[in-house]
């Protein structure tokens, strides 16, 4: 080989080899192909402005105290849809669990006069026997995660609480996921509420555990409104049945209460993943305000009492990465 031709090996070869180098050495961020994101947003009293038969709907209702009209109606719809397409700026949130909304209307509402009609989510919800007609629901997206089945779990207890909206699908690598979206009773009614609590967390913990038996490398979640901060005693059942707390610690929280911050709304996680994950709280600034009585921030709500404020939610959504490789 003469001269002119070992110098352009050469030369090719070093080429090769800063590229490598700065492939290996440059901070890049993960592609959107690589990992799978599952968000959980108390939405705050999402009605329509429709009386609905059979359900203590009224103070929802233009006429009614709160005053609920299709105008208001519609800002906080347009807010929420921002607020899940900003959660993960690379790409959408692949599942998306929503608590307190109404019904199937609110729903056909967000994927058909928003930003997420471009989208192309799916939902299913559940029709719970909840006085107000409150309920859960999940928007997924059928090109990253296929559903293969979903179910209500009903839970009896002496006052009709809400059901609990169980799904399974495949992830974009093969993988199955199986998710509970629950809105757990509120503090409300201090040692019922607690039994209650404590009876769905129970039936929920033991279906996951039939669940997983079934699964060759089970990766489960159990995410929501869970209204209690679950620490030391009240984690204990989750951490029994191999779950972590995916939202423990994060910050500011997911609500303010008496000028506190407090993670109420969590992601429980069990897998046998070895793959890097992440999670958060969104805080974007849309989400907040100044808390002038307290100090700092807060969450900007709809309704300050029965005051329509404007606001999108008293919660901040919070969120899970799974890393895909």
């Amino acid at each position: 080989m003469d001269k002119k031709k070992k110098s352009c090996t050469f030369a090719f070869t070093m080429k090769q080899l800063l590229i490598i180098l700065m492939v290996l050495c440059c901070p890049c961020k993960m592609e959107a192909q690589d990992y799978f994101t599952v968000m959980s947003y108390n939405v705050e009293n999402l009605f329509d402005t429709i009386p609905d038969p059979g359900k203590d709907d009224k103070e929802f209702l233009p006429e009614g105290e709160y005053k609920w009209t299709r105008p208001r109606l519609f800002k906080k719809l347009k807010d929420i849809s921002k607020v899940i397409v900003g959660t993960d700026t690379v790409k959408p949130c692949e599942v998306v669990g929503l608590c307190e909304v109404e019904n199937d209307t609110i729903m056909t509402y967000f994927l058909e006069r928003t930003q997420l009609r471009k989208l192309g989510y799916k939902y299913i919800m559940t029709n719970s026997a909840d006085q107000r007609g409150i309920d859960v629901a999940l928007l997924y997206s059928p090109r990253r995660f296929r559903l293969i089945h979903h179910e209500s779990i009903r839970i009896k207890t002496k006052k009709s609480t809400r059901d609990v909206l169980y799904a399974s699908g495949i992830m974009p690598r093969g993988d199955t996921l199986d998710i509970y979206m629950l809105h757990l009773p509120s503090q409300l009614g201090l040692d019922e509420a607690e039994r209650n609590r404590r009876m769905i967390r129970d039936r929920i913990l033991n279906h996951a555990d039939s669940v997983a038996t079934k699964r060759n490398k089970p990766t489960i979640i159990i995410m929501g409104d869970f209204n209690d901060e679950l620490r030391g005693k009240r984690m204990a059942p989750y951490r029994e049945h191999g779950f972590i707390d995916m939202t423990e610690g994060k910050k500011p929280g997911s609500y303010k209460y008496k000028g506190d911050w407090g993670n109420i709304d969590h992601i429980m996680l069990r897998t046998t993943r070895t793959e890097r994950m992440e999670s958060g709280i969104t805080s974007m600034p849309m989400l907040l305000e100044r808390d002038k009585s307290r100090g700092g921030k807060k969450p900007r709500r709809t309704f300050l009492g029965t005051h329509y404020h404007g606001g999108v939610s008293d919660h901040l959504p919070v969120w899970i990465r799974l890393s895909l490789k």
